[in-house]
């Protein structure tokens, strides 16, 4: 059973198959009316319409990694993607660290081109039965800014004398519940040339251990994210990604070879094995086809299973995906144990030994006998991911 799934999890699942490392961060991510001039433009649809109505969008995006303020690396690439589905083609400039020079995507299958060799790496897509849930977030979070009226559609902020400040602080829907997080607008500036609204996002929850805030600059007239910004501190470090599109331009004509591999008949296509996953809509259904003990976990009353999964091959796994107003927890479990060192504890759950991994998702490991068990959360506390952790222990092992 396989269906599409927003294309940032799907490119980092097919990457780290190939041993790839990167970085990924929660993001979330409509015309602001402030005068009645003829050139203003007119307002005729809400937040998620505007994001829906983009066909395609073609853009310089450069990612930048800074810790403690110095920049660690930075990749610039020309990209063309379809918002909302897999269809994606990404060339990066004067990079020659990467091996991958091009990936393109046609939404079935990544394709990885090498820098020196004429080699093509196709790897096969699979994804759960969802579909993007991007447009309405950025619905939600637009909303919780107070930019916008009862019916969704853009409302003008308001306006504050220098130094700029939050002008609007609203809570989320969520915040009335633990891990929720707070919307501000900040400001309207630009980003390549277009006007952005600034939201500054963080959790409502104190937080102190990782200090956690993300700014979003959405597109005052398609509500695309120009630029996103996340950071947060772990032991003392400071880290921070950066991923911002310019040089934009929204609805170009894109050909069907956009989406499709270069291969010359001098290519060679490597088709590595991957392990096969298997998505489920609950857990009595992935516990009918499963060898392996399915977790039971306590979960708050507010999240809902969205997918089960059962992934087998080389590593054999299952997972559990639950959701609310943009907030998750995920619970999986697979037979790749390692051994924890006594430093790198930070408490226990059912009497083994436990890690906290901090960042814009906060996760939890432990082993029990040869299975590793990890609990990650977005929007969630701490606490609260603990308790969920310690109501899984060593119970499915």
């Amino acid at each position: 059973m396989t269906n599409s799934l927003p294309i940032d999890r799907r490119t980092l699942v097919a990457l780290s198959i190939l041993g790839a490392v990167l970085l990924a961060s929660i993001w979330a991510t409509g015309t602001v009316m402030t005068d009645n001039s003829p050139s203003s433009p007119s307002v005729d649809a809400n937040v998620s319409e505007r994001y829906r109505s983009i066909d395609a969008l073609n853009a310089t995006r450069t990612v930048v990694l800074q810790r403690n303020g110095t920049v660690t690396t930075q990749t610039v690439a020309d990209v063309t993607l379809v918002p909302g589905t897999d269809h994606k083609r990404v060339r990066f400039q004067n990079d020659t660290s990467r091996r991958y020079e091009l990936q393109v995507s046609n939404g079935s299958t990544l394709w990885l081109h090498d820098r020196d060799q004429r080699v093509v790496t196709a790897i096969e897509l699979t994804g759960p039965p969802t579909g993007s849930a991007m447009s309405g977030r950025l619905q939600r979070l637009v909303t919780a800014a107070g930019l916008t009226d009862g019916s969704g559609r853009p409302q003008p902020p308001d306006v504050a004398p220098l130094p700029v400040v939050p002008r609007h602080t609203a809570r989320s829907p969520a915040d009335d519940e633990a891990g929720g997080y707070t919307v501000e607008y900040v400001e309207t500036a630009s980003v390549g040339g277009r006007d952005a609204y600034v939201l500054s996002v963080r959790p409502t929850t104190n937080q102190t251990d990782t200090h956690y805030r993300q700014r979003l600059w959405l597109d005052t007239e398609r509500f695309y994210p120009l630029r996103k910004q996340t950071a947060w501190t772990v032991d003392g470090t400071q880290r921070s990604v950066t991923t911002t599109y310019t040089d934009v331009t929204f609805d170009p004509q894109v050909s069907a070879d956009t989406f499709r591999p270069e291969i010359g008949s001098e290519t060679t296509v490597q088709r590595p094995e991957t392990p096969e996953t298997e998505w489920y809509r609950s857990v009595d259904r992935l516990a009918a086809q499963t060898s392996i003990t399915v977790p039971n976990p306590s979960i708050p009353s507010e999240f809902e299973l969205t997918y089960a999964t059962q992934t087998t091959g080389r590593v054999q796994s299952v997972g559990l995906r639950y959701a609310t107003e943009g907030r998750l927890l995920t619970i999986s479990k697979y037979n790749m144990t390692y051994a924890i060192d006594s430093e790198e504890r930070d408490l226990t759950v059912d009497g083994r030994p436990a890690t906290l991994d901090y960042g814009p998702t906060t996760s939890l490991s432990w082993t029990c006998d040869q299975y590793r068990y990890t609990v990650r959360g977005t929007g969630v506390s701490t606490e609260q991911l603990v308790e969920v952790g310690r109501s899984v222990g060593c119970s499915a092992s």
